[in-house]
């Protein structure tokens, strides 16, 4: 058997196999035990951290069990593990990434200068542009605390809630428009 015969014989075994796993979570451990050290790897020199990687690796496979009958079939299953891998590293680095908070950005000094001016400018639209896909009573209570300046308390007013609800409301708005604003970068 040549060795292009015996990858084709492996990858439609290893098909065969995620297939048979996702209607048989017990023939999922086969899988994991083939692939978790090349993955472990993978992770470990992505993000450095032995304890990192091994979360990666958990989440990894936890995201191809979940996925495991949208498996098309259509290339090995390790490029298809690896390229959840890739992704869980790459959220896991965007979530590591220090962010400052539109009321902190606010409090910022720093020159200004005409390229500066302009990347703001974009910058700002881009927000202003993800607030607009957010859910309306959350982009209103962004909108109202951040570029007409309101406390909570006068937001409760103008929208007829109570200021913990308002609160929350703004809260879950930032956290939805990070979300969306690192989605896109």
């Amino acid at each position: 058997m040549s060795g292009s015969e015996a990858l084709s014989l492996r990858v439609s075994d290893d098909a065969a196999l995620l297939r048979d796993a996702a209607s048989e979570p017990a023939r999922f451990a086969a899988l994991y035990r083939l692939y978790v050290d090349d993955l472990y790897r993978y992770l470990l020199s992505r993000c450095g951290d032995a304890a990192d990687a091994e979360d990666l690796v958990a989440e990894t496979f936890l995201a191809a069990f979940r996925s495991a009958r949208g498996y098309r079939g259509t290339g090995p299953v390790k490029a298809w593990l690896v390229g959840i891998a890739r992704r869980k590293a790459a959220d896991a680095r965007r979530q590591s990434r220090p962010h400052v908070g539109l009321e902190e950005a606010r409090q910022l000094i720093d020159p200004v200068r005409t390229d500066d001016v302009a990347l703001r400018r974009v910058e700002l639209a881009r927000v202003i542009a993800m607030t607009g896909r957010l859910a309306p009573d959350r982009a209103e209570a962004l909108r109202l605390r951040f570029f007409a300046g309101l406390e909570c308390s006068e937001i409760a007013t103008v929208m007829g809630r109570s200021e913990a609800a308002v609160k929350m409301l703004v809260h879950r708005a930032l956290i939805d428009l990070r979300e969306r604003l690192e989605a896109t970068t």
